[in-house]
């Protein structure tokens, strides 16, 4: 295996190495959390067992990249429909089939928002428009917490800091 390779979730089950020892890691320890588990508990929990904390660096950045990869457009109780012949009434009214609303978690009289992207007409549920927040947001989690508590925490280590080297 490369190391620009992401091992699939198969290869990883199937797997015994050291290399896989991190990816079961951070699985497990994603799965404890209910979020993606940050880099320093999983290379933490890997130097514990006897694993270089190199190895457990690269390998959670790979497994990171595909961790991310596998959850960023996970948006719950979303489904697809296959491509449906749709006519546009001549007063420029559009009816979605009932499985498609579904699908977009639609109800009656629920507002949307619409684009036209080269040429095509995307339409956005207020329900999907928060999912694809969320998704974005979660990229951007280090999964240690509350990002506001994490930048309040970084804030006051800075003036802790600050203080000493002006005391010295």
């Amino acid at each position: 295996m490369s190391r620009a390779t992401i091992p699939s979730p198969s290869q990883r089950a199937i797997s015994t190495s050291k290399t896989g020892r991190v990816w079961e890691i951070a699985d497990a320890l994603s799965e404890k959390l209910g979020r993606r588990a940050d880099r320093r508990s999983v290379i933490d929990a890997y130097v514990a067992e006897g694993g270089n904390p190199n190895t457990g660096s690269t390998q959670y950045a790979y497994w990171k990249r595909a961790f991310e990869e596998r959850h960023s457009d996970r948006q719950e109780g979303f489904a697809s429909v296959p491509t449906m012949r749709l006519t546009i009434g001549k007063d420029g009214r559009l009816v979605i089939p009932a499985e498609m609303r579904a699908a977009m978690l639609l109800g009656d009289d629920e507002p949307v928002s619409a684009e036209v992207v080269d040429g095509e007409l995307r339409i956005l549920s207020l329900k999907g428009a928060v999912s694809h927040v969320q998704a974005m947001a979660r990229r951007f989690d280090r999964g240690t917490g509350s990002p506001v508590d994490e930048l309040i925490a970084e804030r006051r280590e800075e003036a802790r800091r600050e203080d000493e080297s002006h005391s010295r």
